[in-house]
Parts: C-alpha cells; sequence; structure tokens
C-alpha cells in the first residue's frame, strides 16, 4: 500500500471532522498516520503523545522530533496512570484499561466532536485487549483500513523519509512486570534505570524485566559485545536499586 492510499482514506473519513487527533506514541506506526493526516487534511491537526509512568521518556522525545520533522502541532497529555486501580492490578486487561483512560482523556481535551486516530496495523492481533476501548470510543486506524502491515508501514515512512522509520518496536514499561504483580512507581522505575543504562551505551533494542528480586535482560544479537563488556558495571547498578541477581539472554533462546 503506498503513502497516497493512506492520505486518501485518511481524507475521505476525516475531512468533515474537527479536531482530528493522533495516538502518537513516538512509533513508526503512529507516525506515519500522523504524516499521513498533515497531508490529507486542512483543519486542525494535532499529535498527542502521553507522559506517564509506563512511557519512557525517549518515546516522547522521538514524537516531538518526527512532529517537528512533519508540521505537525504536537501536544504532551500528561497522566498518572497508576492512579487507576485496574491499572495498578496488572491483569491481562490492564491495556485495555490504560487506553481506556487515555481515549477518555483526549475526548476531555478535544471534545466530543474529535476523531482519534491510531497506528494499528493489519498485523496487529485484534484479540489484544487494547484494541477493545479502540473499539469503544470509535478510534480510527488507518492503517489497519488499508491493509498495511508492519513491513509495509516501514517501508513507506523509509520512502517519505520518517526519522524514525528503522526505530526499534516499543512496549509500555509495564510489559517488563510479571503479569498479576501490582504495578509501583520504584518497579517501574527499576525498569527504566536499567534499559537507560544499555540505551546511554547504544543498545537501541532491548527488554529489561524483573520481578523484584531477579532482573532478565534481552538484548538483540549484534548487542552481546556491549552486554559482555558491562557486565561488572551492570551488577553494581543492580545492587544499587535493590535487586539481588540478573540474566543476560539473546532473544531467540
Amino acid at each position: 500500500m503506498s503513502m497516497q492510499s493512506l492520505i486518501s482514506v485518511i481524507s475521505k473519513r476525516c475531512e468533515n471532522v474537527t479536531p482530528v487527533v493522533i495516538a502518537m506514541s513516538g512509533g513508526v506506526d503512529s507516525c506515519l498516520v500522523a504524516a499521513a493526516a498533515r497531508q490529507a487534511l486542512k483543519g486542525p491537526v494535532f499529535g498527542v503523545t502521553v507522559r506517564s509512568e509506563l512511557n519512557a521518556a525517549h518515546e516522547f522525545t522521538r514524537a516531538v522530533e518526527v512532529a517537528e520533522f512533519i508540521g505537525l502541532e504536537h501536544h504532551p497529555l500528561c497522566l498518572r496512570v497508576l492512579e487507576d486501580k485496574y491499572v495498578r492490578r496488572n491483569t491481562d486487561e490492564r491495556c485495555y484499561h490504560c487506553k481506556r483512560l487515555i481515549f477518555k482523556m483526549m475526548v476531555l481535551e478535544y471534545g466530543d466532536d474529535c476523531i482519534i486516530l491510531d497506528g494499528t496495523n493489519a498485523d496487529d492481533d485484534p484479540a489484544r485487549p487494547g484494541l477493545l476501548a479502540v473499539r469503544e470510543f470509535g478510534v480510527f486506524s488507518p492503517l489497519k483500513e488499508v491493509d498495511m502491515t508492519k513491513s509495509d508501514v516501514r517501508a513507506t515512512a523509509k520512502s517519505i523519509g520518517l526519522p524514525n522509520w528503522n526505530a526499534p518496536s516499543e512496549s509500555c514499561l509495564a510489559t517488563r512486570i510479571p503479569i498479576g504483580m501490582p504495578l509501583t512507581a520504584d518497579r517501574l522505575e527499576k525498569v527504566n534505570t536499567m534499559e537507560l543504562f544499555f540505551h546511554n551505551l547504544g543498545v537501541e533494542t532491548l527488554r529489561a524485566r524483573h520481578d523484584n528480586l531477579v532482573a532478565t535482560v534481552e538484548f538483540l544479537p549484534q548487542y552481546a559485545d556491549i552486554m559482555k563488556k558491562n557486565r561488572d558495571s551492570f551488577a553494581a547498578l543492580i545492587e544499587r536499586i535493590g535487586l539481588r541477581s540478573y540474566e543476560f539472554k539473546e532473544w531467540g533462546e
């Protein structure tokens, strides 16, 4: 599918609706939707990125950079999602409750007449809990509408020069905590601290999980040398943040 197909479907669906709000995570999917919406529409279009306890700071920075690149007005949406007991419980339905909070706040901020666009694509599992909130709030998913897969999105983003076209896929920090273990600011900050340690060493993609005792750091094979060289420093970090031990694990093992 081409960029023009995406622009066309957004134009048809949104031309008589204002404002248009893109739930812009900083990932390539939602940023491509934002770029297409910017070209498709003449009315008010805003990119909105959530800042919460569940989101790493670099995701927001990336969204800001893309918004500037495409000339889109960008707004932060600051939420304290841990105040919601259903999010804190960290059940299988956590993503549904979190998404619901986000969309509810967007409607409060931009009005009942706004239309929200997201980056759901054709490869996304329709059974994902968060997609129930997408349906409940009538969120429009242009990538899914034109049957764009993840690889289609990457190729199209590259073709128009989006600066994050090859950025690694991300997920919120809560996904690093075992389901059923309640989310706390401290547990999430441990994740953020561990991942930031390796990001600062040039490791772009990794997942630092923990269960309050043991950290498991999953990484891609190309980063094996960095991981090996920095074991001692990471061990010191683990002790400092209150975890007992760690293990490194290449993705695919």
